[in-house]
């Protein structure tokens, strides 16, 4: 919800998460749940009509009705009940702990004249065997896309999920001094996103899922000393420029570098036909998802944001094995570079970067460990409900631990969103109707809701595009002391954004993904 105060600086305010159920607001496990609770009390009755019977229906009928509206960290216990039984069934099948088998998968190599001396031809890097990711990256692989010389495109890198059927590229941009900007520069580049999102969200599109993935990571120094050696007008053996050496020094343990990547995902079903008419299979695929990114591309350009390029397969293998990365590992030179369709040479994928996943995970309640590392994510279950401006989130944005935010968007199509504010209308009107026959009480925020909806058609009829997203912010740590200081810190982040970050207890190894330029995070 957006608007115009007397300053004539536009603010934003975000609606209530929308919690519609069955019956008055009543999700379908809360009605099971105190159903569930009535029954045995009767079943209990009858088969003891006594003091004791009558005390020990209370308490079911008790139970039932606080796990269908005790919340407990943000959840009521009709939505533990499956997370907690799917922990513990993982549990017992030892899939909390999960090891890939790349590593003795092996190559191929065949033996030439020199087997008797011990020594064989350079390996040809194909596995014996194929080998899958397990657990949360069971299905997903990554892949170079052909090259296409008529439209001038090299190889890029890819993410397939085979399992929710999508196939993903990633854009990497260049970071503004957009907190340093005047209000009127920051609402015009806002408004300019805003029209680049719209025209995703056009009828008939073929993107799925649109992501932002802003990621602070540690730096070991060496760009700042460049950028100090290429422009300092004093030179190091003056008195300004030893003692800016040493300040540049002394500064690398804190020093940090942003990382933004928009990921695009094209639904492999919803994009059917396009896919077919550009050759289908993996190829089709490849070809209308880099139809779209290079589209996009251009409209970020046009909207003045600097894009480096698409990732190519090497570069898109390090971000997704960052995931599994130590602080070490990420302070070496490595091939983050970007290979730009049409204007940079295709990076053949490498042996080292064909298993671009942890090759270990251990998940625990409330962290999940990957390799050397651990992490910790969060969803962004409320946004602000106060007027604020659009940077808001700085203080998430630029807090100096190592973590990593990410926001996934779904585009609706005009018809779509037309068919889900008329449902939500007429689901708000009988849910109402509902609370007055019942007496049930109409909280301020079944009034936001309604409101919300309200506004929605509004936009919707003045020709505003709609989208379905959700946040998440992944917080990471070399050990588990140093995640929970972490973690204490973003919170305390969070609150000053005014957002309200809840940690996914057991489910922390699905969440990781949701921070990783996989489409993931929506329904």
């Amino acid at each position: 919800m957006v608007r115009e105060l007397a300053d004539e600086r536009v603010r934003y305010r975000f609606g209530p998460l929308e919690q519609r159920g069955l019956i008055a607001g009543w999700r379908g496990g809360q009605v099971i749940s105190v159903a569930g609770g009535l029954v045995v009390a009767m079943l209990s009755l009858r088969s003891h009509p006594t003091v004791g019977g009558v005390i020990l229906a209370l308490v079911f009928v008790s139970v039932g009705t606080a796990g269908a509206c005790w919340p407990i960290r943000g959840r009521t216990g009709e939505q533990w009940l499956p997370i907690a039984t799917r922990w513990v069934l993982d549990g017992f099948g030892g899939g909390r702990r999960r090891v890939a088998d790349a590593p003795s998968v092996g190559h191929r190599a065949s033996p030439t004249a020199e087997w008797r001396g011990m020594a064989i031809s350079p390996p040809q890097h194909r596995s014996r065997r194929s080998s899958r990711p397990t657990g949360v990256f069971e299905g997903v692989r990554l892949i170079a896309t052909p090259a296409d010389a008529d439209h001038g495109w090299t190889a890029a890198g890819a993410v397939i999920d085979a399992r929710a059927r999508t196939i993903t590229g990633v854009l990497a941009l260049r970071g503004h001094d957009f907190a340093l900007l005047g209000p009127d520069e920051q609402d015009r580049r806002i408004a300019s996103w805003s029209r680049v999102l719209s025209s995703l969200a056009r009828e008939g599109s073929d993107v799925h899922r649109l992501q932002w993935i802003e990621s602070c990571l540690p730096d070991d120094g060496d760009a700042v000393r460049e950028h100090v050696r290429r422009h300092a007008v004093l030179g190091p053996e003056t008195e300004p420029g030893r003692s800016y050496a040493h300040l540049v020094d002394s500064s690398t343990p804190v020093t940090r570098r942003h990382r933004v990547l928009v990921p695009l995902t094209v639904h492999t079903g919803h994009a059917a036909r396009a896919i077919r008419a550009s050759g289908g299979g993996h190829a089709g695929a490849s070809a209308v998802l880099l139809r779209e990114l290079v589209s996009l591309q251009r409209q970020l350009e046009a909207a003045d944001v600097t894009v480096d390029g698409v990732l190519g397969p090497g570069a898109l293998a390090s971000v997704c094995r960052e995931a599994g990365s130590t602080l070490s590992d990420l302070d070496a030179p490595g091939d983050g570079s970007t290979e730009q369709i049409g204007r940079a040479r295709a990076t053949p994928v490498e042996p080292s970067l064909a298993w671009p996943w942890p090759t270990a995970t251990e998940a625990s309640w409330d962290a999940v460990r990957t390799d050397g590392t651990w992490h910790t994510t969060y969803w962004i279950a409320e946004w602000p409900r106060v007027e604020v401006t659009p940077d808001f989130l700085g203080p998430l944005l630029f807090s100096p631990v190592r973590r990593t935010m990410a926001v996934t968007m779904e585009p609706i199509s005009p018809s779509r969103a037309a068919r889900q504010v008329a449902h939500a209308r007429t689901s708000d009107l009988a849910d109402g109707e509902l609370r007055r026959r019942g007496g049930f009480l109409v909280t301020a925020r079944h009034k936001r809701e309604r409101e919300g909806v309200e506004q929605r058609d509004v936009e919707l009829t003045d020709g505003h595009a709609q989208y379905r997203f959700s946040g998440y912010v992944t917080v990471t740590g070399p050990s588990k002391d140093q995640l929970y200081q972490a973690r204490a810190e973003i919170e305390q982040a969070a609150g000053q954004a005014r957002v309200d970050l809840r940690l996914l207890y057991g489910e922390q190894d699905r969440a990781l993904t949701c921070t990783l330029p996989l489409g993931r995070g929506l329904s």
